[in-house]
């Protein structure tokens, strides 16, 4: 079990924050694993541990992102991926959803859907954001599954917008507002 408290569970699925002892091996594996990173903005270059200590440790003292470790019950409350809430706008009160899924066993929409269950009404109601948005490429199919599952807003779809696999892929923006989170479909344990 990871040492800090998990903040909020869904079924299987908790967040708890990300730390710096996350910034370690699994993590770079991760990063460096193109299966994990291939729909993802991060891991097209050579990454070390000191770049994710790096990466971690600006949120510590960020006032624009926030960065949760998603952790697995059934695991032992293991660290399988993060979430991350990224360009907080607090006069507009909008923030970017960004969302890895670093360990291959849980890259489902299941885990998509709980994990963005869990940071949209932290968002709305603890840091009193109105707008969320993320986008997701379209082969990332448990990323697409879960905002959809959720009944997030199709917005727009960047055409052709980042390679993959040789093959530019469009990416697809998702949009919540908190005025219209009634129509959301949060996740519930079965």
């Amino acid at each position: 079990m990871d040492s800090a408290p998990i903040i909020m569970r869904l079924g299987s699925y908790g967040l708890r924050k990300l730390m710096a002892e996350d910034a370690n091996a699994k993590y770079l594996k991760w990063i460096s694993d193109p299966e994990v990173n291939a729909y993802l903005t991060v891991g097209k270059f050579p990454c070390t541990l000191e770049d994710l200590s790096q990466y971690v440790a600006r949120f510590d003292s960020s006032t624009t992102g926030v960065a949760f470790a998603i952790v697995h019950h059934q695991d032992r409350d293991k660290h399988v991926g993060n979430v991350t809430l990224n360009a907080i706008n607090w006069i507009s009160g909008t923030a970017d959803i960004g969302l890895m899924i670093g360990d291959k066993k849980h890259a489902r929409p299941e885990c998509a859907h709980a994990v963005l269950s869990l940071i949209i009404p932290y968002a709305f109601d603890v840091l009193g954001l109105r707008r969320l948005y993320m986008g997701i490429l379209e082969g990332n199919i448990a990323c697409l599954e879960g905002a959809r599952r959720l009944n997030m807003v199709e917005e727009g779809r960047w055409r052709e917008h980042s390679l993959v696999y040789g093959e530019y892929q469009d990416e697809l923006w998702f949009g919540s507002i908190k005025s219209q989170r009634d129509s959301l479909s949060f996740w519930r344990e079965p």
